[in-house]
């Protein structure tokens, strides 16, 4: 990878941190991180810069990488030609469908994929990124990595997804940058730029409090594990600001505790989420 892709690829990870962090922490200073995405914009071209920002204010992801020959941010398959160029040039190449940034990524062994029947209603509000047999009313780990696998761990059982151990590798290497547990009780560890499928999370409740990285050392209670899709990164800013809506209330936060089965927490989170989650 050449360095100004690598730092192109940096700048939008700075922002999306950005952006996940001022839906998390709306009253939080965040004066060091946007200093960081202002000093490393400053080190690009002015037509890449340009460029960057033209697409950055069209899709979240404006860098996406090409696995299969596959652009990743919209799904087009580009003519081999293309994928072979992509693979070899120096230079930046945009998609033909969608115009966003594209290099190679090979080999990537997180993959998502959800299973859906034809013959299921489309899916509305928060039913749109999880089911009741992702939720686990009683999460048997005692620590942020042993809960984290857990939630990874229904996912793969139920066929959400592919390789749960390399989806845990990424997620507690990101929480290693920056710890996902906020006040409330509330943590949304995830993983982001997994290839193909859709935003989905499991919910797990550990009701005496888990370690995980919140101010003041508070415990965390409630968990939400999220895969991102390249494609889905604006779904996912939107999903968290309305989760954080919801059970910034700590009333709704008792009602989601008190869930003893998974249909019980599935039917408390449809409900609180209807007017926060569209």
């Amino acid at each position: 990878m050449n360095k100004l892709l690598n730092h192109l690829i940096q700048l939008q990870d700075l922002n999306f941190t950005l952006a996940e962090q001022q839906a998390l922490l709306p009253d939080a200073c965040l004066k060091e991180l946007e200093d960081s995405i202002t000093s490393l914009a400053k080190n690009l071209p002015k037509n890449t810069l340009h460029l960057f920002e033209t697409l950055h204010n069209r899709y979240m992801s404006a860098v996406v990488p090409v696995t299969g020959g596959i652009c990743s941010g919209c799904g087009v398959t580009l003519p081999t030609s293309m994928a072979y160029e992509v693979q070899v040039s120096r230079e930046l190449m945009q998609c033909p469908r969608c115009t966003r940034i594209i290099y190679s990524r090979e080999g990537s062994p997180r993959q998502l994929k959800r299973i859906t029947k034809f013959t299921e209603k489309p899916a509305v509000g928060i039913a749109r990124f999880s089911s009741s047999q992702l939720m686990l009313p009683s999460l048997k780990g005692e620590s942020r990595e042993e809960a984290i696998a857990e939630l990874i761990g229904v996912m793969a059982q139920e066929g959400f997804i592919e390789h749960p151990e390399s989806l845990l590798t990424a997620a507690l290497s990101r929480e290693a940058i920056v710890p996902t547990a906020v006040e409330h009780g509330l943590a949304f560890p995830h993983v982001r730029g997994v290839e193909g499928g859709g935003l989905i999370f499991s919910l797990g409740i550990k009701k005496q409090g888990i370690k995980f990285g919140a101010p003041k050392g508070r415990l965390t209670k409630i968990i939400f594990f999220i895969v991102i899709p390249f494609a889905a990164s604006a779904f996912y800013l939107q999903l968290i600001a309305g989760l954080m809506e919801t059970f910034h209330e700590k009333e709704a936060r008792e009602k989601l505790l008190d869930s003893k089965t998974s249909e019980e927490m599935w039917k408390v989170l449809i409900t609180l989420t209807m007017r926060t989650i569209k």
